[in-house]
């Protein structure tokens, strides 16, 4: 995908508004009014989680008491395969984009259950 060298590129404009699910009660003119839109900021959006553009110098503070103790048991039923697979390549997709960094285990303060949810959509 191009956001960071041609956001406005035509066929990243197109692939775009071909993931944006417009509703059915939408007049023509509103529909198109709103195809405009994304037209002219196809900048804000992205296509892949390598388009993620991280704000610089953000941090997330989460202010927990020293010495709290979480869980770190996991109570939840083996994946499937399929959901191993699903788990692994969003995970290998967030690390490569650089939205998350693997840490070693002895870092880690709390575990908890995971669910996957089918779109409604």
């Amino acid at each position: 995908y191009t956001r960071k060298t041609d956001a406005f590129n035509p066929a990243r404009v197109v692939e775009i508004a071909c993931q944006i699910t417009f509703g059915e009660d939408l007049t023509r003119e509103e529909r198109k009014e709103l195809e405009e839109f994304v037209a002219n900021n196809a900048d804000n959006f992205a296509l892949s989680l390598g388009e993620v553009i991280p704000i610089p110098g953000a941090a997330i503070n989460l202010n927990i008491p020293e010495n709290t103790a979480f869980n770190l048991c996991i109570h939840q039923w083996p994946l499937t395969t399929e959901q191993s697979k699903f788990y692994d390549a969003r995970v290998t997709d967030m690390l490569e984009a650089g939205l998350v960094e693997q840490v070693p285990p002895e870092l880690i303060k709390c575990a908890a259950t995971t669910v996957i949810a089918q779109k409604a959509h």
